[in-house]
């Protein structure tokens, strides 16, 4: 556990040997935990974690979940038996997969399936599955610009920080001069607790995910905190931002580039390209994650009429339609 601020806390933990950071804000009239990490994370170290900062997970007065994902929603369950008044709050667009494990899954981790025969195997399925936690219904659902207050001289504002999921949402803290952004931007990797890459960035929409970046970029703040990466203060947040931007425009381009020369199919574009947009040649099943931004960018040409599908017995296939 880290202090970053009076008042405001970081909770350590850890998923596949990636860090899991998580906000803890306790104010003098209400306290607040942004996400809840995986199933058995609330007793695991966020509980513990809370008390060592001084507060009462039993007294929490809201839980809000960045976006959806298993490590960011899967302990709703169990932390709502920890504090059953909890308000548990999450993006607007993402309601249904943060309160249901299944449209979870069925919307994130079993997208690629039906169209590009890309899926986890049985064993991949129930780790997931057991991770993501029991079905707990989202109570207050935001948008972008409102606000909760903490303290007497404390408000929180809810931001919007699409391109991760379409729900993401952030809080901007500007008492401390801070957003805690969640998964919102990813730079170019996620690094493990040992220095290595541990997974590609997984954006899914390419527009807001750029636009989220930007707005970032132009915040007023001195500190941004993320969920796997460190702390960035000062220019850190620039360059992180940067990272974040350069990582996506160089992916466009070399999909362009590879669908100019051949139809591909999405695990075939996967394959072609992590040796060029990652360091993880090692561990070649994570070349297949690059199927959540790259699937990103195609959507991105297949909006702008710029890619021909074709569809066979098995996957879609695609090629740059030439101008």
């Amino acid at each position: 556990m880290q202090q970053l601020f009076e008042d405001v806390f970081l909770l350590e933990g850890v998923i596949n040997g990636r860090p899991l950071q998580l906000i803890y804000l306790q104010g003098e009239s209400a306290s607040l935990l942004l996400d809840t990490g995986c199933s058995g994370d609330p007793e695991g170290f966020i509980s513990a974690q809370i008390r060592e900062a001084g507060g009462n997970p039993a007294a929490l007065r809201w839980i809000v979940n960045s976006h959806t994902d298993l490590d960011h929603t899967g302990g709703n369950y169990a932390m709502k038996q920890i504090a059953p008044q909890a308000i548990l709050a999450c993006g607007d667009a993402d309601r249904a997969a943060c309160s249901d494990p299944a449209v979870l899954y069925g919307v994130r981790y079993d997208a690629y399936r039906k169209n590009h025969g890309i899926f986890y195997d049985a064993a991949g399925r129930d780790w997931i599955m057991q991770q993501c936690g029991q079905h707990m219904p989202v109570d207050v659902t935001f948008t972008h610009g409102e606000h909760i207050r903490l303290a007497d001289d404390w408000e929180i504002e809810i931001v919007a920080l699409p391109g991760h999921a379409k729900g993401h949402i952030g809080l901007l803290d500007s008492k401390n001069s801070a957003l805690y952004g969640g998964d919102a931007i990813h730079g170019a990797v996620y690094l493990g607790l040992d220095g290595t890459p541990k997974l590609p960035p997984t954006y899914l929409h390419v527009d807001d995910y750029l636009h989220t970046i930007d707005f970032i970029d132009h915040l007023p703040i001195e500190t941004y905190v993320g969920c796997h990466w460190p702390v960035k203060r000062g220019i850190e947040i620039a360059a992180f931002c940067a990272e974040s931007r350069d990582f996506v425009h160089y992916t466009d381009a070399l999909v362009r580039e590879a669908l100019t020369r051949e139809w591909l199919t999405l695990r075939e574009l996967c394959l072609q390209l992590a040796p060029q947009l990652g360091g993880w040649e090692h561990v070649p099943a994570l070349d297949l994650e690059l199927a959540f931004a790259l699937n990103g960018h195609l959507e991105s040409l297949i909006k702008a009429g710029r890619l021909d599908v074709r569809q066979d017995e098995t996957a879609q296939a695609f090629t740059l339609v030439m101008t």
